[in-house]
């Protein structure tokens, strides 16, 4: 056991959360219906971490280790994320509006439901397999960016959430418009990956 002290990112002097646990892991599970607002957790190891309804808001979690974390319907708006890993991390219904993802690998992570809104998208790692990270980089496209029958092929991936080789196998190269048009924004995974598919063909 030691003593474990997380203060404020807004105020040095300010202490969140103290006592005596095995690490931070420990404390923030212990502590995740306190009053997490703004905590400092630079580079913190919270690997598994069960930090489910915790309310993160604003917290500074930049280069943090949240692999495997289960932050479901946590409140991270506002975090400071970047460089963090949250590869395989479970965030269904969390909350990140305005965070900062920059640099944020979110391979395998489960980000069903989560609210993007606000949110910096653009330098975040490792979405190209989420349907709801492109919902929503697609949701902010003005409406005239696609066509009617574009909006119609986006609608059934996302809805039907379909893989790869399906969007192949039912709309053949007609969605390489659409992940030209995303490129154009920032996002060309999504266009080399499909070149990738359809070229194998």
């Amino acid at each position: 056991m030691e003593q474990i002290e997380i203060k404020s990112r807004f105020d040095s002097k300010k202490v969140l959360v103290s006592g005596k646990y095995e690490n931070i892991k420990e404390c923030l599970e212990k502590n995740r219906g306190a009053d997490l607002q703004g905590a400092d957790l630079q580079g913190a190891d919270l690997r598994d971490a069960d930090l489910r309804d915790a309310d993160l808001q604003g917290a500074y979690l930049q280069g943090a280790d949240l692999r495997d974390a289960y932050l479901r319907d946590a409140d991270l708006q506002g975090a400071y994320l970047q460089g963090a890993d949250l590869r395989d991390a479970y965030l269904r219904g969390t909350d990140l509006r305005s965070a900062n993802l920059r640099g944020t690998d979110l391979r395998s992570a489960n980000l069903r439901g989560t609210d993007l809104q606000g949110t910096d998208l653009q330098d975040a790692k490792g979405y190209i397999d989420s349907h709801d990270f492109f919902q929503e980089v697609t949701r902010r496209q003005k409406v005239d960016t696609f066509t009617p029958k574009e909006w119609s092929i986006l609608g059934q991936i996302i809805i039907h959430k379909l893989c790869w080789d399906s969007i192949r196998k039912r709309f053949n190269k007609s969605p390489m418009g659409i992940f030209k048009k995303l490129s154009k924004v920032g996002f060309g995974v999504w266009e080399e990956k499909y070149k990738e598919i359809t070229q194998k063909t």
